[in-house]
C-alpha cells in the first residue's frame, strides 16, 4: 500500500486525559520501580498501589477512573487481584474507561479468562476503540482463540443489531484465527441492519487468505445499498488477495460506483488481485482522472501491482507525474511507475524529473522507484546524486 500521511486531531478533553494517564504510569512507575525500600516492602508498596488504583476505578471522576485503568494496565500481570473491578470497569459509562479496563485485562493474560464473557458483552457498544481493546483482550486472554472464536461465532445472531456488529467487528480484528467463523460471517451478510453487514465484511479483510469461500458473497456484497458496505467488500476482496481473481469484473463495474469510497476501494482491490492481469488495465487508466483524489492515488497504485502487463497505463502514469492539481498524485504514479518497469524509454527519464517536483512523497517515491528498477535506471545516477546533496533532513514535510 502507498504511504499515508495521517493527521491526527486531538480535542481539549482528550489531550487532558492523555496526560493524565502518562502522568499516572509515570507516578505508578516511581511508586513501583524506585521505591526506596526492597524486597517485602517494594511488594508492599505495589499492593498499596494496587489497591489505590482499584479504589480510583471508582471515581466520580472519569479521568481518574481512566487514569487507573491505564496505570494498572501497565502493570500487567501483577494485577490479578484487579480483575473484578476491571470486569466491572467493562460497564463504565465512559468508552475510554471501558476501553483501558479491557486492555488492563488483555495485559494480565489466561488468568483474566473469567473476564470473557463480560467482554464480549461490552460489544454492545459502539466505540471502535473499545472494540479494538475488547478484541486485543480477547487474543491475550486466549491466545489460540479456540474458545472465543465459537463464543464471537454465536453472538452473531444476538438480538441486539450492536453486538452482532461487534462481533463480527471482533472476528476481524482477530484475523485468520477466526477463520472457523467465515460461514457465520458470510450469513451475515445477509443481515437486515447495514452496520451489521458492513463489519461482516470488513471482517473478512481482516481474516485474509482463509476467507477464499467468502468471495462469491462478497461480490454480491458490491451491490449492496448502502455504499459502506459496497466498499468494506471491496476492501475485504483486495486482503484476500489473488485467490478472489473472480472478483475482477465485479471490481472494474465498481470503478463506476458514484460513492468515492466504493470506487478507490475497488482499485485497492483490483490492485491486490490482479498482479499480472492485463483486464483491469483499462478502467484503472481511465480511473487516473477520477475526481477524488484517493480513487486516482489507488488506481496509479493497483497498476504499478499489476506490473509490467500495465505497460500500456504509462503515458497516462507519467502524465500524473505532473498533476498540478493533486500534490500527491505525483507518489501514486512514481510507485507506480517504478513497480511497472522501464518498459518504454520515456519512464526513467520522468522519475528522473520527478525528483525536483514540489511534492516531498513524490520526490521521495521517485527516487525509490529509480532505484526499483535498477541498473536499466543508471541514468539517474546524477540527478540522485544531486538530489542527495540538496537534501535536508526534514522532520515535518509540508
Amino acid at each position: 500500500m502507498s504511504r499515508r500521511r495521517i493527521i491526527i486531531s486531538i480535542s481539549q478533553a482528550s489531550f487532558r486525559r492523555s496526560l493524565a494517564a502518562a502522568l499516572g504510569a509515570f507516578v505508578l512507575t516511581l511508586a513501583v520501580i524506585v521505591a526506596p525500600a526492597r524486597g517485602a516492602d517494594d511488594e508492599a508498596a505495589k499492593k498499596a498501589k494496587i489497591a489505590e488504583l482499584i479504589k480510583n476505578l471508582g471515581d466520580a471522576d472519569a479521568e481518574i477512573r481512566h487514569q487507573a485503568a491505564q496505570s494498572l494496565r501497565q502493570m500487567g500481570q501483577a494485577v490479578k487481584d484487579a480483575i473484578q473491578s476491571l470486569i466491572k470497569g467493562l460497564e463504565d459509562p465512559d468508552a475510554h474507561v471501558r476501553s483501558a479496563a479491557a486492555g488492563a485485562l488483555g495485559e494480565i493474560g489466561p488468568e483474566a479468562k473469567d473476564a470473557a464473557p463480560a467482554l464480549i458483552k461490552t460489544l454492545g457498544g459502539s466505540d471502535s476503540g473499545v472494540r479494538q481493546s475488547v478484541a486485543f483482550a480477547l487474543g491475550r486472554i486466549d491466545p489460540g482463540a479456540k474458545k472465543v472464536v465459537p463464543e464471537l461465532i454465536k453472538t452473531l445472531s444476538s438480538p441486539d443489531a450492536h453486538v452482532r456488529a461487534g462481533a463480527a467487528d471482533v472476528l476481524g480484528r482477530i484475523g485468520r484465527k477466526a477463520r472457523e467463523a467465515v460461514p457465520a460471517l458470510i450469513k451475515a451478510l445477509d443481515d437486515p441492519e447495514a452496520d451489521v453487514r458492513r463489519h461482516a465484511a470488513n471482517s473478512f479483510g481482516g481474516i485474509g487468505r482463509a476467507a477464499k469461500e467468502a468471495v462469491p458473497a462478497l461480490v454480491k456484497a458490491l451491490g449492496d445499498p448502502e455504499a459502506g458496505v459496497r466498499g468494506d467488500a471491496a476492501w475485504a476482496l483486495g486482503w484476500i488477495g489473488p485467490a478472489a481473481k473472480e472478483a475482477i469484473p465485479a471490481l472494474i463495474k465498481a470503478l463506476g460506483d458514484p460513492e468515492a469510497q466504493v470506487r478507490w476501494s475497488a482499485a485497492f482491490g483490483l490492485g491486490r488481485i490482479s498482479s499480472g492481469a492485463k483486464e483491469p488495465v483499462p478502467a484503472l487508466i481511465e480511473a487516473l482522472d477520477d475526481p477524488d483524489v484517493r480513487v486516482k492515488k489507488f488506481a496509479a497504485v493497483a497498476l504499478g501491482d499489476i506490473g509490467p502487463a500495465a505497460k500500456e497505463a504509462v503515458p497516462s502514469l507519467i502524465k500524473a507525474l505532473d498533476d498540478p492539481e493533486e500534490d500527491h498524485m505525483q507518489e501514486g504514479a512514481a510507485i507506480a511507475l517504478g513497480n511497472i518497469g522501464p518498459v518504454t524509454e520515456e519512464v526513467v527519464p520522468a522519475l528522473i524529473k520527478a525528483l525536483d517536483g514540489k511534492d516531498f512523497y513524490g520526490r521521495l517515491a521517485a527516487a525509490d522507484a529509480l532505484g526499483h528498477i535498477g541498473p536499466e535506471a543508471k541514468e539517474a545516477v546524477p540527478a540522485l546524486i544531486k538530489a542527495l546533496a540538496g537534501t535536508e533532513v526534514n522532520l515535518n514535510p509540508a
